[in-house]
Order: C-alpha cells, then structure tokens, then sequence
C-alpha cells in the first residue's frame, strides 16, 4: 500500500481531520501528551489506527500540518474537505522512528501495541 506525506496543512483543516478520523471509526492510539505546556500551541502529534492501517499526524506552529497515510485515505480526507493536497518536504514524518525518538513526550494509547511509525 502506497504511503504518501501530505504537507502545509491548515491548522484548522488539520484539527478538522482528527475528528473526522474519529467520526469514521479510527481509533487513537498515540499523541502528544496532553500535558505538555506546547502541546498545540508549538508542536501535537496524533496516530491513528483502522484495521491493519495507520495515520501519523505532526503539527507545529511554524510549518502547519503534515499527514502520512496510505494514497486512498488521502484521498478520501482531500475529498471530504475539498481539498488539494500538496506534498513537500515534511518535517517530522519522514522520520520512521519519530515515536522512538519523542519517547517521554508521546503518550501510547492503552491496548496498543504500536511503536512504529
């Protein structure tokens, strides 16, 4: 399955996203802890997990939103909110030990088993 990192988000579009991921079944399984003084104001990050798929989600405050996940739920998210994706450099999700590296700042969900990227 073809994973792709979508880049330059809109913060409202990208906080948009995570509700419509939880709306339509997915299950969070892994974000930044809640408490965390920059948690949303610098820097959030979210997982998400549907069947055998997962989304990463980074945000920051200088960048805006990146979202990595495969093509079709790309798709599926830029359908949903009229959007065209663009996909430049991202800054923190081409990184595939990104949870590994934040240890102590991400917070795993209970029932997961998860510590990939």
């Amino acid at each position: 399955m073809e994973t792709k990192i979508a880049t330059n988000i809109d913060t409202d579009v990208f906080y948009a996203v995570i509700n419509f991921l939880k709306e339509n079944g997915w299950k969070l399984t892994a974000e930044y802890d809640e408490k965390l003084f920059d948690k949303g104001v610098d820097f959030d990050f979210y997982r998400f997990e549907k069947d055998s798929e997962m989304v990463l989600m980074a945000w920051n405050n200088w960048f805006e939103g990146e979202i990595k996940a495969s093509a079709k739920t790309l798709d599926e998210i830029a359908k949903h909110f009229k959007l065209i994706l663009t996909f430049g450099a991202p800054e923190y999700l081409h990184d595939p030990d990104l949870i590994s590296t934040m240890k102590g700042l991400i917070k795993i969900k209970k029932g997961t088993n998860w510590f990939r990227s």
